[in-house]
């Protein structure tokens, strides 16, 4: 039996609809972008929408509802399709596509730092009577908004730096394809097609070899937390 307890249940009950607000803006940031750059397919596929039934992948929200409950939280979404014959520049706005997906969950971080900055300054400025009256929801030490807001630092962060990992099919991997001599990209794209590079990547989760992202990951979320307080 697994040993979750109701605080568990009630972080997976923020953290898990912050996760699906997250991963919708990633992907719908790919769409825009190869958009953007000549290739509408994902916008003719319905991929540029918020609605989470174009997105989830089912396989991929189970792992993060798993890894959150033991403390971590990460996952993945659909891929989005893309048909490089549409870019001008495939190899460069190949690379600029993955891009745009990490670079959305910075910003969502960024944002969600603005939102828990705003409500603590909101708090601060209440007189203290009423601050004992609101603290449940806007004590931006142990308040609702607090805990949604952290929950959105870190999923985004973690999403950012995870697909940021140079392995076939993350984002990371399309960057570094970019900055690869022409003679090696066919052998790494052989990573993904066989499906190599995902099964390395998830013997690589198992083995825990890549949490060495998450350090920097609860570095910087704790600053940014900081900051806003």
């Amino acid at each position: 039996m697994f040993g979750f307890g109701l605080d568990d249940l009630l972080r997976l009950a923020i953290w898990l609809p912050v996760f699906i607000l997250a991963i919708c803006i990633h992907e719908s940031a790919h769409a825009w972008a190869a958009w953007r750059l000549g290739d509408p397919t994902a916008v003719v596929q319905g991929r540029l929408t918020l609605n989470p039934k174009a997105h989830l992948d089912p396989f991929g929200t189970i792992m993060f509802i798993i890894s959150a409950l033991t403390g971590v939280g990460f996952g993945w979404a659909k891929p989005v399709p893309v048909n490089p014959y549409n870019l001008r520049n495939p190899n460069r706005d190949m690379a600029l596509i993955a891009a745009a997906g990490p670079a959305s969950n910075v910003l969502q971080a960024f944002f969600w730092t603005a939102v828990l900055a705003f409500f603590a300054s909101l708090f601060n400025l209440l007189p203290r009577e009423l601050q004992y009256v609101v603290s449940p929801i806007l004590d931006p030490e142990s308040g609702l908004i607090q805990e949604i807001c952290e929950a959105g630092i870190f999923v985004n962060l973690g999403l950012a730096a995870f697909n940021l990992i140079p392995l076939p099919p993350l984002d990371g991997s399309r960057i570094l394809r970019l900055f690869l001599p022409h003679e090696w990209r066919w052998r790494f794209d052989t990573l993904e097609m066989t499906g190599i590079g995902f099964i390395l990547l998830i013997v690589l989760l198992w083995l825990g070899v890549l949490s060495v992202i998450w350090k920097p990951v609860f570095i910087l979320g704790r600053w940014l937390i900081g900051l806003a307080l």
